[in-house]
């Protein structure tokens, strides 16, 4: 025994103690950020794809509304305007157009404007709030192509003209390319600020900060917004929008910073709408309980290491002493005592062992006396428990055979059990020889073949063996499991071998049988059932020989059990002779 080692197995426990809450609660911390940020994650592209939604509705109802301006018919009458007509009616007629345009343009949460252009009359109306902006327009559809029927962002020099979204269209359609031959060119210009404004709005409600990107543009962001952040987020946001990802979420290292970006892109305008949230804010409470808990485990490591050497102190080094004292109690020094200069309870400890130390050599021959008589009577307990076994399957196949008429099976099964409890009602003698077991196993197996007919048996016990002495009926209860357990589960015929083998300082026999055998897990529990002692529930034959062979032989005796080479059960009796007196 070493001087620390109690000590080192209540560190040891201590430590496996601790093990499993740290690695539960590592599980538990690590599968909460996990489900938090899914969530996280999945809330806010369900609120991004929200407010796209909001925006692409904006964009189309304006679409919509400038599609069918060519239907109204102050509009076909300014395109049908003649050039060379009366300046007032001219400016009548672009008057009420102005007009109508505005009372369209005063629908709608988002500031707007409408803008109509007819190449052939070379005339501009426009509900756009700058002067110049008719000369600007008119200019840029006569200097390049009409591109229409998409949203484009137009970032603008002047200063009166904000940048904005514009949407434009052309009638006729073949005019694409030849604006001088179309009727109308018509243009609804939304000013940008207006998604800005929505963002704001849509920050208030938000832990984190949105904005819209475009690769070719500057980005649209909210009021107060942090551009310096936004600006080192672009680049892992531009490599997603080369790789034509419509949508997604990734976390990224800002500024020793983690921030989870969730993207969507608008099919209506071509923009990526994009919110990053800062990690650290959102897990904040979970990391703030992760950092108690540490600190709490630290304190509990401590104090189980002070509680550790306490016990080491007070507890362990009396036991080391009573330990030794026990060491030399056990070599036959019946004169050790232990020095008790204590008052606790390894004092009160200390005088019960040298009470025990005087009084120890009397217990000793009364427990020997008592423990001759105990085996004798559990002998005795445990052969008595097979003996009426065999008898009720003799009795019930007798009963059979009498119900079919088999007179001459029950008369030749009468005698057969008869000569069987010539043999097993001496209670006087106990002890019988290996020959004599295996007469009975032979008489017992010749009954069995009478009830089913399908047993074939070969036994080859050595000469030297037959006169050694063994308990009665110790065979019959293996061969009987064998036969009920084993062949008669098959359909066709069964074979039993008994085989036994004389060395040098045991004595051994084998029985196989062919029968359907038994499983890994099944045989595993008939090794714990055999080897359970003390009473068991039900009736197990091999259970009963197997502890009288411990009773009788010592703990080095017994029956193994094993898979057969024949496919059933091989059950192997081993005793030795040199046990019986230990």
């Amino acid at each position: 025994m070493e001087k620390s080692n109690i000590f080192k197995k209540i560190l040891a426990i201590l430590g496996l103690l601790l093990i499993p809450f740290v690695a539960l609660y590592s599980y538990s911390n690590q599968v909460s950020v996990q489900v938090v940020q899914e969530e996280i994650q999945q809330n806010n592209r369900n609120k991004l794809s929200f407010l796209v939604q909001q925006i692409d509705d904006e964009f189309n109802q304006f679409m919509t509304s400038v599609n069918n301006l060519g239907i109204e018919p102050r509009v076909k009458s300014f395109i049908a305007m003649d050039p060379q007509s009366s300046s007032y009616a001219s400016f009548e007629l672009k008057l009420e157009l102005q007009e109508e345009l505005e009372r369209r343009g005063k629908t709608g949460g988002w500031s707007h404007s409408y803008t109509l252009y007819a190449p052939m009359s070379d005339q501009v109306v426009s509900t756009h709030g700058s002067i110049t902006f008719k000369k600007l327009f008119r200019d840029e559809i006569v200097g390049k192509p009409v591109d229409p029927f998409i949203w484009k962002f137009e970032p603008m020099d002047n200063s009166r003209v904000p940048d904005s979204f514009t949407f434009r269209t052309i009638e006729p359609l073949s005019a694409y390319d030849h604006t001088e031959e179309a009727d109308l060119v018509g243009e609804i210009r939304v000013d940008a600020k207006n998604i800005g404004d929505m963002l704001t709005s849509f920050k208030s409600d938000s832990s984190g900060d949105p904005f819209l990107y475009h690769p070719d543009y500057a980005p649209i962001v909210t009021r107060t917004a942090n551009m310096d952040r936004i600006d080192e987020l672009i680049p892992s946001i531009a490599a997603r929008s080369h790789s034509k990802e419509e949508q997604g979420t990734f976390i990224t290292s800002l500024q020793d910073a983690r921030y989870m970006v969730n993207f969507i892109k608008s099919d209506t305008i071509g923009w990526y709408l994009i919110e990053y949230v800062p990690l650290e804010s959102i897990l904040d409470p979970i990391t703030s309980s992760r950092n108690w808990f540490w600190l709490s485990m630290s304190v509990i490591a401590i104090v189980s290491v002070l509680a550790a050497f306490l016990l080491y102190k007070h507890v362990q080094v009396p036991i080391r002493e009573l330990f030794l004292a026990v060491k030399r109690l056990r070599k036959g020094d019946y004169t050790v005592r232990v020095d008790s200069g204590k008052r606790d309870e390894f004092g009160y400890l200390f005088d019960q062992f040298n009470l025990m130390s005087e009084q120890i050599e009397d217990l000793i021959d009364r427990v020997y006396e008592e423990k001759l008589r105990s085996r004798e009577a559990t002998l005795k307990q445990l052969q008595s428990q097979i003996n009426p076994h065999f008898l009720y399957n003799c009795l019930f196949f007798m009963k059979n055979m009498t119900r079919l008429g088999e007179q001459e099976a029950v008369m030749a099964m009468a005698v057969k059990l008869g000569e069987y409890y010539r043999y097993t009602t001496h209670v006087d003698q106990q002890e019988t020889t290996v020959g004599d077991e295996i007469k009975l196993i032979r008489n017992y197996l010749s009954i069995q073949n009478m009830r089913m007919n399908r047993i074939q048996f070969d036994i080859d016990i050595p000469e030297a063996m037959e006169e050694l002495s063994l308990p009665r009926l110790l065979l019959q209860p293996i061969v009987e499991n064998a036969i009920i357990h084993g062949i008669e589960q098959k359909e066709d015929a069964g074979a039993i071998t008994i085989k036994g083998l004389a060395l040098a300082d045991e004595y051994i026999i084998i029985i196989d049988d062919d029968g359907i055998g038994m499983g890994e897990e099944s045989l595993a529990e008939l090794r714990e059932t055999i080897d359970m002692p003390g009473e068991a529930s039900g009736s197990c034959g091999m259970r009963n020989v197997h502890q009288r062979l411990i009773h009788k032989y010592g703990s080095r005796s017994g029956l193994e059990l094993e898979h057969s080479p024949a496919g059933g059960l091989r059950v192997i009796v081993r005793w030795k002779e040199d046990d019986e007196h230990a």
